[in-house]
């Protein structure tokens, strides 16, 4: 029987979405943090369940052939990465095994039709959006960053190689404003302090740059200053975000914006985007048009196809087939995404195309029973999944073709089986590495229903 702080010698034999080498000990599974398929490891057993338990490395007694050194002077520190001591190459096999994983152990299907996954010609960076704590740090000062892995201890970031260069000098800007101004940072127990996290997001096609403030109040002390300096660092509109409530939810409801027009414009292909504070947008925009291009074909729009989208945001996927289809209509429950796909149609001059604010999981269900006959249904939910609510709703009105992206393949799988128990196929699978020196991976499925 494993025991906490034993020390055990392992071989890691492959590695998990959220990054852990996995290894085995007799039946006893060990997931160790930043293990790669291939190392032999002197590790410390760190937390024992059941079945499984977590280590931490001790020592690398033989290496990994995938290791290489990692280009970041703060990877092993900070949560944002794992991989960035891990080939290229390698990584991109570790997600299609995952996926075949997923798919196989949680969805059932042991041959599933899972492809290689899409990866980049140039990984790094890629990032066009970056969410930075800022926490107060002990003596009255303060630190903005990322956190360590699994904690919320902060990691200052100076430098990163997955952002968009913009980002870290967005940072640079409000590190000198605080300190100058002696503005505090927001302390979570307390509820007490101003400045709670900076977002920050950037267009590809056009180079713009957003900055948010989310702030435990109305605004910022010195406000205008601050807003001189971050359009002087190439911001294009700078929004405060008013966030009083308890809790470590990023952003609050009100918005306001300070200087520019309150959004950014980014492009997909042939399709522009408005994207504003709130709005859900893929973060790497190279691999949003390839994931887009698969969800369009694996969809097999002829131009006579009523389409619905349950998870629109500002219009990702509906747009892009909207001028393949006869209809397009497209479900979300943030109001501003809604706003903002609306006038992302008018913008392209999409005359097809219509948005509804509301939950997928109670709209559509009875948009179906109502007498709503989409030909294709697209799935583009949270991390957390679809709601079954949703699911049931599509089978009982047998859809033809569902096209199903997901950002997590345990909870794709689960969906993925509760959609074949009520008749479908799945008929491909296409990963797309969407996000780089990361454990993650995104996935776009097509399902069929079988006659």
């Amino acid at each position: 029987m494993i025991k906490k702080n034993t020390i055990v010698t392992v071989k890691i034999e492959g590695v998990t979405a959220k990054g852990f080498g996995i290894a085995r000990v007799e039946d006893f599974v060990l997931f160790t943090e930043g293990g790669l398929t291939g190392d032999m490891l002197s590790i410390q057993v760190i937390k024992v369940k059941k079945t499984y338990g977590y280590g931490r490395i001790l020592k690398i007694l033989t290496p990994s052939p995938h290791r290489i050194e990692s280009p970041c002077p703060i990877s092993q520190k900070c949560g944002g990465c794992q991989w960035q001591n891990c080939d290229y190459k390698a990584q991109l096999g570790f997600k299609t095994d995952i996926v075949k994983d997923a798919l196989a152990r949680i969805g059932g299907l042991s041959n599933a039709p899972v492809a290689d996954v899409i990866g980049m010609d140039n990984p790094q960076p890629y990032r066009n959006k970056a969410v930075f704590p800022i926490v107060p740090t002990e003596g009255g000062g303060f630190e903005i960053g990322m956190y360590a892995p699994r904690s919320h201890r902060i990691i200052p970031v100076e430098v990163c190689a997955i952002q968009h260069p913009a980002h870290v000098e967005v940072l640079k800007v409000l590190r000198r404003h605080m300190g100058s101004y002696n503005i505090s940072a927001y302390d979570e127990t307390a509820h007490k302090g101003i400045m709670r996290y900076v977002i920050v997001r950037t267009s590809k096609a056009t180079g713009e740059i957003m900055v948010v403030l989310v702030v435990n109040g109305n605004g910022v002390p010195m406000e205008e200053e601050l807003a001189e300096a971050l359009t002087n660092a190439g911001a294009a509109t700078i929004v405060i975000n008013r966030h009083r409530a308890r809790g470590n939810t990023i952003m609050g409801d009100g918005f306001r914006v300070v200087t520019g027009e309150g959004f950014i414009r980014e492009r997909i292909g042939q399709v522009w985007y408005q994207l504003s504070a709130p709005s859900f947008f893929q973060i790497n925009p190279v691999q949003a048009e390839a994931l887009y291009n698969i969800a369009v074909e694996f969809a097999g729009l002829t131009g006579s196809e009523h389409v619905l989208d349950a998870h629109v945001g500002v219009g990702g996927v509906a747009l892009q087939a909207a001028g393949k289809a006869k209809e397009v209509v497209g479900v979300d429950i943030v109001a501003e995404a809604i706003a903002d796909a609306a006038k992302n149609a008018e913008i392209n001059d999409i005359g097809n195309a219509k948005f509804v604010r509301g939950a997928a999981e109670e709209v559509i269900p009875e948009m179906l029973k109502s007498g709503v006959a989409p030909d294709v249904v697209f799935l583009d939910p949270p991390r957390k999944g679809c709601e079954k609510e949703l699911l049931d709703g599509l089978v009982a009105a047998e859809v033809a073709t569902i096209v199903y992206i997901s950002c997590d393949p345990a909870t794709l799988a689960r969906d993925v089986k509760i959609l074949a128990e009520g008749g479908y196929k799945l008929t491909a699978a296409q990963p797309v590495d969407m996000f780089p020196m990361t454990g993650k991976v995104e996935v776009c499925c097509k399902l069929v229903k079988v006659e």
